[in-house]
């Protein structure tokens, strides 16, 4: 899934962070880098877990673009999770999603 958000690098990278943890997700520290955050949700009822990993990327000064993908533990389909996962990020965000 992706999109754009109307940020800098930079702000894009906070706001993302802030709301991941805001709908439940950790910070892989040790799997991320200043471009690529990799996010990690536990087991819950319906999943042994799940992982969220946004790419970014710069568009302009004032515009960052996300490449979200999505990845079920121990899951064989995922039955639309992770695309749901994703489309919740971006749009928490305020993302533009492009389709």
């Amino acid at each position: 899934m992706q999109g754009t958000l109307d940020q800098s690098l930079e702000d894009a990278v906070v706001t993302a962070r802030q709301t991941a943890a805001m709908q439940g997700y950790a910070l892989l520290e040790g799997q991320s880098t200043p471009k690529l955050l990799v996010f990690k949700k536990g087991a819950s009822a319906f999943s042994w877990g799940s992982q969220l990993t946004v790419a970014f990327h710069v568009v302009s000064e004032t515009e960052t673009g996300m490449t979200i993908t999505a990845d079920e533990t121990w899951a064989i389909f995922d039955w639309g999770r992770g695309t749901r996962a994703a489309r919740k990020l971006l749009d928490t965000l305020g993302a533009k999603r492009a389709y």
